[in-house]
């Protein structure tokens, strides 16, 4: 029996698919795996005292027939937890298959289970559980004539006392220091602009006013105009006396002026760009309430604004391979980024588990590589990862852009002033490409046509290698030493180079991946050893990593084209202890390749400042300020990662570009560094902050199952990394006395969170649509029996209980402190009603 204190989570997964699996072995007919019920529980942390985790399973038949002894699998996914996960009880084996998928087994102790029996198994894995997203998902059921069966549900418990949340009082001394701003005391614009006026009066945006500009400006008048009927239905009206005017002025590129009378709106700058930016700026000053229902006129406080961001590359990474976003997400998407005035999306597309971008002349890359499920044997598809299970019906695990789905993405970011980075992830992270064009080889050497099957082979068919990847695949690395290598890459190039030209859309360059190579690869393929002795100057795989870096670099630059990767483009293939050096690469310093910068962790820091130092053009990547898959807090109910620690809005917000050093205080593990610890790092050189092009947030794909959730994830950490790229660089950043430093950080936080809870969030509730965005936790404090309440987030609804119940938005809501006994649950709601964590006290 479940306890009170327990929490349980229905996981609801697809629908069943049959497939054949070649194992023989007597067919049991009567039992339905769809009857077998599954419970996942959470027992403990650092079992018996060693690095790992202990949970159980426990399998209950509700079925009239027995479960079969023998013969049968039940597949599951299981993220970051190593490949050796041990069954404690002698009646199962599981097995590691490839990446994420495991599959349980029983063994001949193993006798059946009849109707309402149950049996549990308790196993052990790497790493610490931390949320519901560490619990294995995504069962089905393969029987000896293949055929798989979708669980359709897995109950997942855990007891509240083992896995605590956010800690009430901590929260309360963090928020201690944010003081109520009132809304007319606030700018209305962020990311920040270089300056900022009130004026007297307001423009009264009606049907009576025109939009003046010249050709040069036609695109955004076009925009500004569909933005104004679809909040009034009112059209720009020639001849009338109010007028906004887009016009041309001689400011820098991206920079622009907005001034705001009570009889004209106008915005000026040289580039569209600009135009465009002042525009958002003339929407973020819109009261909230406009984004909620149409109206017959607006608003328009008067303002003058001179404004221009501190870094031409503001940008943003998706990762859709792990799991999919659909296009319409995807334009959404670009509209939140537009807003906050963000101009680069990288789209990653490309990995292991996916590829999910039509390739005219490769089909395979979409009939297989965008499709996982059950089987998977013969490269029919992909196999299940995070989740997806054994169904290609499942939406976030199967899917892909066409060729008209993506020209229609291209354009639509291009109005919005985003340039789109294709990312094509090799050699490694290409088991997708990989496992395709082995598919593709299969079908036409089938056909006694080798010469097609080889031209676009991706792997050694010879290569013995042992390796395993970051995410536990021996099978994801394309062989450099195959001329069909290139190939493929050129007819992908080939393929985004085309569709580009469609769009109209600029194209300069490919994110070409190279992160994450492993060690022990090519180190025993035929292929590259034949290329190593004819090439006296490869003498490792090392050697052999640049090498095809060299050869994809030239293959860009015959499209005028320039190479963008990972910074392992400057290092070499990972090494089995993570340590990390720039190299200096005089080819690519040379033709301006450029690289994100992320592993500034476990010993290398200062990796980003190397590859800037070295000359290469760096984009800020850092993992732990900018990794958008890390949980936002400590509770078993927040999605994502905490390998890292975990990383909410004031984290980001407090990066210091040029100095980054200065705000870390404790390492990945949550240790406070030595003293000292930074000034033996390399320090970032007045050439290196040239090469610093600007700021990244990155959202990977493997804990992101609902467009929602890709939403909940993203905001309103978006909002802090659109600030860090676009607002001059405050004060508190140059600040060197320390007190003053955290004094002047402290009073910029409270203002940017009065503007994201009083203005930002609560339009985002209704913007194009609405978004999902974190809610954080309440803090409470007790003083002699005196409740006080705060909230990261100033103008959201606390709301409380005193009788253990959980508050609801029935519930009272918090205005002052106040007396109270027992237990004091707290919960913090915005205006649609949604809720944040839970947090309480007791008072005694």
């Amino acid at each position: 029996m479940i306890s009170k204190a327990a929490v349980i989570i229905l996981l609801m997964v697809g629908t069943c698919t049959q497939g054949s699996y070649g194992q023989s072995g007597k067919q049991q007919k009567n039992f339905n795996p769809k009857n077998l019920h599954v419970e996942w529980r959470f027992i403990k942390n650092n079992s018996d005292g060693k690095s790992g985790a202990l949970a159980a399973l426990t399998f209950t038949n509700k079925d009239q027939q027995s479960v079969p002894q023998s013969n049968w699998k039940l597949y599951f996914s299981l993220r970051y937890h190593g490949i050796n996960l041990h069954a404690e009880n002698s009646m199962f084996i599981i097995d590691h298959i490839a990446g994420d998928l495991f599959c349980i087994r029983p063994t001949d102790t193993f006798k059946g289970l009849n109707y309402g029996q149950s049996t549990k198994m308790e196993y052990t894995c790497q790493g610490t559980i931390a949320n519901y997203q560490d619990a294995p998902s995504g069962f089905f059921w393969v029987n000896t004539h293949n055929a798989a069966h979708i669980i359709p549900s897995v109950n997942i418990t855990y007891n509240s006392g083992s896995l605590k949340g956010a800690d009430a009082r901590v929260v309360f001394e963090q928020n201690k220091d944010i003081t109520d701003i009132p809304l007319t005391k606030l700018s209305g614009i962020l990311p920040s602009p270089v300056s900022f006026k009130k004026e007297k009066g307001n423009f009264i945006w009606d049907k009576n006013v025109e939009l003046v500009t010249n050709g040069d400006f036609k695109n955004e008048a076009d925009y500004l105009k569909a933005e104004i009927k679809s909040l009034t239905g009112n059209s720009s009206s020639a001849g009338s006396r109010k007028k906004v005017i887009l016009r041309k002025n001689t400011l820098s590129e991206e920079a622009y002026e907005l001034v705001v009378k009570p009889d004209s709106i106008v915005i000026a700058a040289s580039s569209g760009a600009g135009i465009f930016y002042g525009i958002q700026s003339l929407k973020n000053l819109l009261p909230v309430s406009t984004w909620s229902a149409k109206h017959t006129e607006l608003i328009v406080p008067c303002v003058t604004i001179h404004d221009a961001p501190r870094f031409p590359v503001r940008a943003f990474m998706l990762d859709v391979s792990r799991n999919f976003q659909s296009k319409q997400e995807i334009l959404k998407l670009l509209d939140l980024m537009a807003l906050y005035k963000l101009n680069t999306f990288h789209f990653h597309f490309i990995d292991d588990e996916g590829w999910r971008i039509e390739i005219p002349g490769l089909p395979e890359l979409t009939s297989v590589g965008s499709n996982r499920g059950y089987p998977f044997d013969q490269n029919q598809r992909l196999q299940p990862s995070y989740g997806s299970g054994a169904s290609t019906a499942d939406k976030m695990g199967s899917g892909y852009y066409s060729k008209k789905d993506f020209i229609e993405i291209l354009k639509y970011a291009k109005t919005r002033h985003i340039k789109i980075i294709p990312e094509i992830e090799s050699p490694g992270h290409s088991r997708a490409a990989v496992k395709s064009m082995l598919a593709r080889y299969q079908r036409y050497m089938k056909a006694g046509d080798r010469g097609k099957a080889e031209q676009y082979l991706l792997t050694d068919l010879k290569d013995s290698s042992k390796y395993m990847s970051a995410q536990y695949f021996n099978d994801n690395v394309m062989n450099p030493g195959l001329t069909s290598t290139y190939n493929f890459i050129e007819k992908v190039v080939d393929g985004f180079v085309s569709m580009y030209k469609e769009a109209g859309a600029e194209l300069d360059m490919i994110h070409m991946g190279g992160d994450e190579v492993p060690d022990g690869t090519w180190e025993r393929s035929p292929q590259i050893n034949k290329m190593m002795k004819t090439d006296t100057s490869l003498h490792n795989v090392n050697d052999v990593f640049l090498y095809y870096f060299m050869k994809v670099k030239d293959i860009l630059a015959r499209h005028n084209l320039r190479l963008y990767a990972w910074e392992e483009l400057t290092i070499g293939t990972q090494k089995n202890d993570n340590s990390r050096k720039v190299l200096k690469i005089p080819g690519f310093i040379k033709d301006g390749v450029n690289v994100d910068a992320w592993f500034n962790v476990v010993g290398n820091e200062d990796i980003p400042y190397q590859a800037a130092n070295a000359g290469y053009k760096t984009v800020l990547t850092c993992l732990d300020y900018f990794y958008f898959d890390l949980a936002w807090q400590k509770s078993f109910h927040e999605p994502g990662d905490e390998w890292l620690g975990y990383l909410d809005t004031k984290k980001v917000l407090s990066f210091i570009p040029y100095n980054y050093y200065r705000n870390a205080t404790i390492d990945y593990a949550g240790k406070p560094f030595p003293a000292g610890y930074f000034d033996k790092k390399l320090q970032l050189t007045d050439e290196g902050r040239q090469n610093i092009t600007g700021i990244q947030g990155a959202l990977w794909g493997e804990n992101i199952r609902s467009a929602k959730q890709m939403e909940y994830m993203v905001l309103p950490r978006l909002i802090a990394l659109a600030e860090k790229c676009w607002a001059r660089a405050p004060q508190w950043e140059k600040e060197k006395d320390t007190s003053r430093f955290a004094a002047l950080y402290n009073q910029y936080w409270n203002v940017f969170v009065n503007q994201l809870g009083k203005q930002e969030l609560p339009k985002l509730t209704a913007y194009h649509g609405g978004y999902t965005f974190w809610i954080p936790s309440a803090g409470i404090s007790e003083v002699n029996g005196q409740i006080q309440a705060n909230q990261q987030f100033p103008g959201m609804k606390i709301r409380y209980t005193t009788n253990g119940s959980e508050p609801d938005n029935n519930s009272p809501i918090y205005l002052r402190p106040f007396k109270a006994k027992g237990v004091v649950k707290m919960k913090i709601f915005d205006e649609k009603d949604r809720s944040g964590e839970t947090t309480s006290i007791t008072v005694n």
